[in-house]
């Protein structure tokens, strides 16, 4: 039996790029920034038999308020939702009439989850959510949704226009 000897190396971009892609923080300019959030998308590809998903980076930023005055949904595809650091809460609701892109969501059925960073959690189509609201500083995530999404499959309510709501996140003690 012959043994050999490898040296442990430190995971980086460059000495990983033959075994695949780093799914982490990023190099280069963020492809959407604002107040809010960080997003690199197409960071790497799943390849499918039919079309493509994509791993994006997410890093959502402090929003001290805890207040959710929007929400977003994709009628054709789910998004994962994978965190990487930090804790937070996210705001998810069913719509109204489920599979229908007009549909608005059903007030009723709006939760909030608090996500501890052990778990993961994958959208079905057509449910509405929201950007994570982060307890610390920032909180880091790998999306995973069809390649396509942010351009093709995305509908964005103003709660405060479109159903005269605005949500408050209360953290329990």
């Amino acid at each position: 039996m012959k043994k050999i000897d490898i040296k442990v190396e430190t995971l980086n971009h460059k000495s990983f790029t033959s075994y695949g892609t780093i799914i982490g923080p990023q190099d280069g300019e963020p492809s959407i920034s604002n107040s809010m959030l960080d997003l690199w998308l197409g960071t790497d590809e799943i390849k499918l038999k039919n079309g493509i998903s994509q791993i994006c980076w997410l890093e959502v930023k402090s929003q001290h308020s805890f207040i959710c005055d929007n929400l977003e949904c994709h009628i054709n595809s789910s998004e994962a939702l994978i965190p990487m650091f930090g804790q937070s809460i996210i705001v998810v609701g069913l719509s109204e009439v489920e599979s229908d892109s007009s549909s608005l969501p059903n007030i009723k059925s709006i939760k909030a989850f608090f996500i501890d960073g052990t778990n993961g959690v994958n959208f079905k189509p057509g449910v509405w959510h929201w950007i994570p609201h982060p307890l610390s500083q920032k909180a880091h995530f790998a999306l995973v949704f069809k390649k396509g999404t942010p351009d093709e499959d995305l509908r964005i309510i103003d709660l405060n226009k479109e159903l005269d709501l605005s949500i408050k996140l209360v953290l329990e003690k």
